[in-house]
């Protein structure tokens, strides 16, 4: 059963607005779960003042850091009220490093970060910390955007049915069992949805007698029919199961958007190094490609 105790929100230190706190506050209500606001910070000025010597950088640093202490204060006074919190404000030039700590630190069960949409270009020249975030947290991470959370509302939930691959098959039980527990804490409408790959279209060119369509259809029903015990163990009603064909950075914010979803809920193996610069992660793709919070589930 889920249920988280320890919240870590992640403030924006240059914004008014923190959604990412009103998102926790929600979730800390029904879980009587304490919140811990980080902040990571890191002003590069301060290496570049050359012409100060180390007691007057550390001054700024320190300087810096209280105006943070006192913003993170303010947020305690104004919105936690008797909810047990605490705050944390690092001093990181790569800000998922602070967040990472933090996480450490407070033993938090779940971060809740904004995010939102990184352009085509941004991506290709570096990292955005919300990819960071994914492929180091030890524990789940809830992105939230502008979507508001109503009663009745949507939650879309990502599965797999890799029975071969026993990691991915392990994480796909664990996101269906998170969606459901948080779906019932949001009193929501949960949707499964799993994408198939189909032929390619090139196939009945070079072979007459192959016919795509059927073999599109073949792989659903074998799709579906694996799902099904999934569904039915978490009360998935077949007008909410969804296999779709296409790419799930494709196909699940499309489903998204047509339900008009409030939340998405979906596992991240977090993939690291040389092939997370190549591939990336499809979570993170997903992320970028949707108008509604995402709750990346973690091995």
């Amino acid at each position: 059963m889920l249920d988280y105790k320890s919240i870590l929100v992640v403030i924006d230190p240059y914004h008014k607005e923190q959604p990412a706190l009103s998102r926790a506050l929600v979730l800390a209500k029904q879980y009587s779960a304490k919140i811990t606001l980080c902040s990571s910070i890191y002003d590069n000025s301060y290496e570049m003042a050359t012409a100060l010597d180390n007691e007057q950088k550390q001054s700024i640093k320190t300087a810096l850091i209280n105006q943070q202490i006192n913003f993170l204060t303010s947020l305690v006074n104004k919105y936690l009220g008797k909810i047990e919190s605490d705050y944390k404000v690092l001093w990181e030039k790569k800000a998922y490093k602070g967040i990472m700590k933090a996480a450490e630190n407070s033993g938090c069960e779940l971060i809740v970060k904004s995010t939102k949409k990184h352009s085509k270009f941004g991506q290709k020249i570096f990292t955005p910390t919300d990819w960071h975030v994914i492929r180091n947290s030890p524990v789940n991470v809830l992105f939230v955007k502008e979507h508001e959370w109503i009663n009745g509302g949507n939650v879309v939930c990502a599965v797999g049915v890799n029975e071969a691959d026993k990691k991915h098959a392990c994480l796909s039980k664990s996101v269906s069992e998170t969606a459901y527990y948080i779906n019932k804490a949001v009193d929501g409408n949960l949707h499964f949805i799993n994408t198939y790959t189909g032929a390619p279209v090139h196939i009945s060119i070079e072979v007459p007698q192959f016919s795509a369509e059927l073999y599109n259809a073949d792989v659903k029903k074998k799709r579906t029919h694996n799902i099904q015990p999934l569904a039915d163990e978490f009360n998935i009603p077949d007008s909410n199961l969804h296999v779709e064909e296409g790419l799930p950075e494709d196909v699940i914010p499309d489903l998204c958007d047509e339900l008009d979803a409030q939340l998405l809920v979906l596992g991240s193996v977090g993939r690291k190094g040389l092939s997370a610069a190549l591939l990336g992660n499809t979570a993170e793709h997903i992320i970028d490609n949707i108008n509604c919070d995402t709750l990346v589930v973690k091995p």
